[in-house]
């Protein structure tokens, strides 16, 4: 499967509007990094940047202080881990059961972070919710208002490092590479529809496992299903991505920017 994306020539045309859309990410997340370096001795004197504690409940926790503030727009960036993806839209339905038809939020996730159901579910209730879908690197963002952020970055390599920004220069950058970004990513009726959260995630790991060209009975094993069970699995996925062959969707996963190593920043591609 990765000897057809290193084939020589030109790019097609998806995969380079791919590349561009992740560069874009990565010069947030670069920002991020730098702003959190910049002013760390001098977090104690300034409320600019406040660094947050990485640990999984005080993460959550800011999440929701900081989403359920959101006046007028929130913009969020989701492309971490299940986990903290249920931890975001925790936050994001207590928000918009009280305010939906006020605040408008903008999605940007990895096709394994959208949750189609939750969703679908408050645009039929009237919130003014948009959902996009692209390759991203690593990280999570939630910006309130044009007036503060809370940034994550360094989940997948296990240094984890999050903040809260209210340097003006840095949001309004933030914002105009998120408005970059979002304006080349797809909507996210136009990807596929694995159905719910969980469902995205597991077949994420399918096509890891056929990615890494891993035995159907070593796959089966390490998802606790029988070898009859994964290949009905693999049968249905590779009919969602129109593929003929494993090849074929192992390709099709990776200009889509379903497998992990294609959402992985270039530093944590070359680990081990």
């Amino acid at each position: 499967m990765r000897e057809l994306l290193g084939t020589p020539g030109a790019a097609p045309r998806s995969r380079r509007a791919g590349d561009e859309i992740e560069q874009g990410l990565l010069e947030v997340q670069a920002l991020i990094e730098d702003t959190v370096l910049r002013h760390r001795s001098f977090v104690s004197r300034s409320a600019v940047v406040t660094e947050v504690p990485p640990d999984e409940a005080e993460l959550s926790a800011e999440t929701a202080r900081l989403i359920g503030r959101a006046r007028h727009g929130l913009r969020l960036v989701l492309a971490s881990d299940v986990p903290r993806a249920r931890a975001v839209y925790r936050a994001l339905e207590e928000l918009l059961a009280g305010r939906g038809a006020e605040v408008t939020v903008q999605l940007l996730c990895v096709p394994e972070t959208l949750d189609r159901e939750f969703v679908g579910r408050l645009l039929d209730a009237g919130c003014r919710l948009e959902a996009r879908t692209c390759r991203l690197p690593w990280m999570e963002t939630v910006m309130v208002d044009h007036q503060v952020v809370l940034a994550c970055t360094g989940l997948v390599v296990g240094k984890r490092q999050a903040a809260v920004i209210r340097d003006f220069s840095v949001i309004r950058t933030m914002h105009n590479l998120f408005a970059d970004v979002w304006r080349r990513a797809r909507p996210g009726e136009d990807r596929l529809d694995f159905g719910s959260l969980a469902r995205a995630e597991f077949a994420r790991r399918i096509l890891d496992r056929l990615n890494a060209g891993v035995t159907d009975e070593a796959a089966a094993r390490d998802l606790s299903v029988s070898v009859r069970t994964y290949r009905r699995y693999v049968a249905e996925i590779m009919e969602l991505l129109g593929a003929n062959s494993r090849f074929q969707a192992g390709a099709r996963a990776a200009e889509l920017g379903l497998l992990t190593a294609a959402r992985l920043p270039q530093q944590a591609r070359r680990v081990g």
